[in-house]
């Protein structure tokens, strides 16, 4: 009788040890794997800031000054002074029929040309509005509709946090042009930012705690501001100063502000040393939707707190709309006048932060270290 061949294999014991050694290298790896991708998006993310500078550069160099940081034709005022109208940019008008002259564009539409987008920019129909020609478009060459304020654009995008609107998703909380109700859903599903300009280092936005709907950019007129002005004496030093919390005093104002036409000669503080555009806070708790503060807005080609930002607080405290911040680890990138793109971390000491974002303080900068 023949006998029996015993056939080799793996015991369950040694089954074991395999999956357990199989699972520790991939959690030693995927650490590894994650890591090399938020490397790619986060130097993509720099390239969108350096494309973004080059195109502000040669916007400069054609027109002899930097882009609005907005535009805007019509005011309110509150107690403190006059604002930009919240409206101008959102109310759907009949075609040609822009009595008013509202606009509420933002300073990314003007630099289309320089990033490839000429075709684009030329779409867009200056007589209206930015809800106008979102709702209703513009016919193209080839008999399409294009509707600018809708267009995707990729590098207005952080990679590492969006490459899309998600305007019904993550983002649905955001506050849009098209709508000041998230319940009732969006017509503009695209169209979104992650950047936004510098206005400087003081209160920037007019804010209303019963109608989040109800804030726009300060644009006081000269008894307005001064209005704000107050003086301040050092215990220490005995030093008094002359000072204001609003953006638009001089020492606290940025490159970009309503109606603004900067040129890089009035950055007398260098260009190396005045933050132009940044990566921006954008809260995304539905709970945080009811609250003026915490509400973010969303849309590259509207002009106000979607496309400006304010050096007053430090990136990532989660106080205010109004911040820097970003998801890459612990820093967010910003571009400088000079058109280079620096890091800076989550603890930079405020008073640098703030003197970051203003262009004529004449304080000196000590950079950090990247």
């Amino acid at each position: 009788m023949p006998s029996r061949r015993r056939q080799k294999g793996f015991t369950l014991i040694e089954l074991l040890v395999v999956i357990a050694i199989i699972a520790m290298l991939v959690a030693l790896l995927l650490p590894a794997v994650q890591k090399a991708r938020e490397s790619a998006r986060r130097t993509q993310c720099q390239n969108n800031l350096k494309q973004i500078g080059l195109a502000l550069h040669n916007y400069h160099d054609v027109h002899k000054t930097l882009p609005p940081g907005q535009v805007n034709s019509t005011f309110l005022a509150d107690n403190v002074g006059r604002y930009a109208f919240p409206g101008e940019a959102r109310i759907l008008q009949a075609r040609n029929q822009n009595s008013l002259q509202y606009q509420g564009t933002s300073w990314m539409l003007h630099i289309l040309p320089g990033l490839d987008q000429a075709p684009l920019y030329n779409s867009y129909f200056f007589g209206d509005n930015v809800r106008t020609n979102g709702d209703l478009g513009a016919p193209a060459n080839d008999s399409s509709i294009l509707y600018a304020p809708r267009t995707e654009l990729p590098f207005f995008y952080c990679p590492t946090r969006r490459t899309q609107m998600q305007a019904s998703g993550t983002f649905a909380y955001c506050d849009r042009v098209d709508s000041v109700n998230p319940s009732t859903g969006y017509i503009w599903n695209k169209g979104g930012n992650d950047y936004a300009g510098c206005s400087g280092s003081g209160i920037t936005f007019h804010d209303n705690n019963s109608d989040v709907t109800d804030r726009q950019t300060y644009s006081m007129l000269p008894n307005q501001l001064a209005a704000t002005i107050y003086t301040t004496t050092n215990p220490v030093t005995g030093v008094t100063i002359t000072t204001s919390n609003y953006t638009q005093f001089t020492q606290n104002i940025g490159i970009f502000g309503v109606n603004s036409s900067t040129t890089f000669g009035g950055v007398s503080d260098g260009l190396s040393n005045v933050i132009m555009v940044a990566e921006r806070r954008i809260f995304t708790n539905p709970v945080a939707a009811n609250f003026a503060n915490l509400r973010s807005s969303d849309g590259w080609i509207w002009g106000g707190p979607a496309t400006l930002f304010s050096c007053r607080i430090a990136p990532h405290s989660g106080l205010y709309y109004d911040e820097a911040d970003s998801l890459h680890d612990q820093t967010v990138l910003a571009l400088l006048a000079d058109g280079s793109v620096k890091t800076f971390s989550h603890n930079i000491d405020l008073r640098t932060w703030q003197n970051l974002g203003n262009i004529a303080s004449n304080i000196p900068v000590s950079m950090p270290g990247n």
